[in-house]
C-alpha cells in the first residue's frame, strides 16, 4: 500500500465516521417519537423541537451529498454498491434543496413567500400567543422548502404534488421519504465502512515493562532535556536527537508523531 493510498483510507474512515454519528444523532431524536403528546401546548412545543432537529439532519446529509464522489473508487466493480450510491444520489438531490431553503440561508424572498403562503403567522393569534406564531413558523419554513423544489412546469418534483404539513397523510409522506433517505444514507456509509476497515494502518504504543523508579529516572532526564532547550536555543536539535533515542530504545516509533508536528494548519480550500 502507498502512503497516498493509506492516507485516502484514512480520510475516508475519518469522514464516514463523521457523518454516520450526526446523521444516527439528530434522525434518532427526530423519529424517537409516533405520536404527539394530548396536551395541545406540550404537542406544539414537540412539533417545533421536532422541526429544530429536522433543520440539523439535513445539515450531515448534504454533507454527504458533497461528499458522496470521493467513495466512487469503493463502488468500481461492485453494481450493489454502484446502485445504492445511485439511488442515493437521486435522494439527497431534494435534501441539498431543504438544507438551502431551512438550514443554509434566510433570503427576504424565501420569508415573503413563507409568510405569503401561512396568513396565520400574523394573525390575531398569532400576536397573542408566542407559541402559536412559532408554530406557524416553522410549518411556512418546512412547508415553501418542500413545495418549491420544482420541476420546469412548476410541479413539486419528489412528491408530484404541494404538501400541506397538517395533513397526516402529506405528513407521512414526507417523514416516510426522509426517514427511507436516512436509512439508505447509513447503510451506504457502513458499506463503505466494511470495505475500508481491513486497509487502515494503526501504530502500536510498546510494552511497558519499566519499573517505577526507571520512569521517574527516565522522564526526568526528558524534562532536563527540555529545560536546556529552554534556557539555551543551540541546543535544540542536539537534545531533540537525545530524546528521540531515548524514545526509540523503549520501542516507540514516532514517525506519526513527527508528522504531527509538522502540520500545516493552513488550509488552501477556505470555503471547506
Amino acid at each position: 500500500m502507498t502512503k497516498e493510498e493509506e492516507k485516502k483510507y484514512k480520510r475516508d474512515y475519518f469522514r464516514t465516521i463523521l457523518l454516520l454519528k450526526e446523521i444516527e444523532f439528530f434522525s434518532d431524536h427526530l423519529f424517537k417519537k409516533d405520536e404527539y403528546d394530548k396536551n395541545p401546548e406540550k404537542a406544539i412545543k414537540q412539533y417545533i423541537d421536532e422541526q429544530i432537529y429536522l433543520k440539523y439532519d439535513f445539515l450531515p446529509l448534504n454533507l454527504l451529498r458533497e461528499s458522496i464522489s470521493s467513495f466512487n473508487s469503493y463502488c468500481e466493480n461492485n453494481d450493489i454498491l454502484t446502485d445504492k450510491k445511485r439511488k442515493l444520489n437521486k435522494e439527497l438531490e431534494f435534501i441539498n434543496h431543504l438544507r438551502n431553503k431551512v438550514s443554509g440561508h434566510l433570503s427576504d424572498e424565501a420569508i415573503d413567500k413563507m409568510v405569503q403562503w401561512i396568513p396565520e403567522i400574523y394573525d390575531e393569534n398569532a400576536k397573542q400567543i408566542a407559541l402559536y406564531q412559532e408554530y406557524q413558523i416553522y410549518r411556512g419554513l418546512l412547508e415553501v422548502a418542500i413545495n418549491s423544489f420544482q420541476d420546469a412546469d412548476g410541479n413539486q418534483k419528489q412528491f408530484g404534488k404541494e404538501i400541506d404539513i397538517q395533513i397526516p397523510e402529506y405528513r407521512n409522506l414526507f417523514f416516510d421519504y426522509l426517514l427511507e433517505t436516512v436509512n439508505d444514507a447509513i447503510n451506504f456509509l457502513e458499506c463503505i465502512q466494511d470495505i475500508i476497515r481491513p486497509n487502515l494502518v494503526y501504530f502500536e504504543y510498546p510494552k511497558d515493562e519499566q519499573s517505577k523508579e526507571e520512569k521517574i529516572a527516565f522522564y526526568k532526564r526528558l524534562a532536563d532535556l527540555a529545560e536546556e532547550c529552554i534556557k539555551d536555543p543551540d541546543k535544540m536539535d542536539g537534545n531533540t536527537s537525545k530524546m528521540k533515542e531515548m524514545y526509540e530504545k523503549l520501542g516507540w516509533n514516532l514517525d506519526a508523531f513527527k508528522e504531527a508536528a509538522e502540520t500545516d494548519f493552513k488550509l488552501t480550500n477556505k470555503g471547506r
